[in-house]
């Protein structure tokens, strides 16, 4: 059974740059393992296009198409975040 954490950041203090590093690893690792997985590349994107959801100004959900190309550069550039950001 997973553990929730709650972590509590003061938007005032600065992040320290270890914590960030170990944030962007983590991230990166996570996207490339997903993509790894069962599913696949084209599955995934069209999972992700077909449940794409924003909050209205009263609240409710609402679904809005995104292209699977549009979420690709967005999986890419995600997963590029550690040779992007970290030496």
């Amino acid at each position: 059974m997973a553990k929730n954490i709650e972590v509590k950041q003061d938007e005032k203090e600065e992040v320290p740059v270890e914590v960030l590093a170990t944030s962007i690893r983590a991230i990166a690792a996570g996207i490339k393992n997903l993509r790894k997985g069962p599913l696949g590349d084209k599955a995934l994107l069209l999972l992700i296009s077909e449940n794409c959801q924003k909050r209205s100004n009263r609240g409710y959900l609402k679904k809005f198409k995104v292209s699977p190309g549009t979420i690709k550069i967005v999986l890419d550039s995600i997963e590029s975040l550690q040779t992007a950001y970290l030496k």
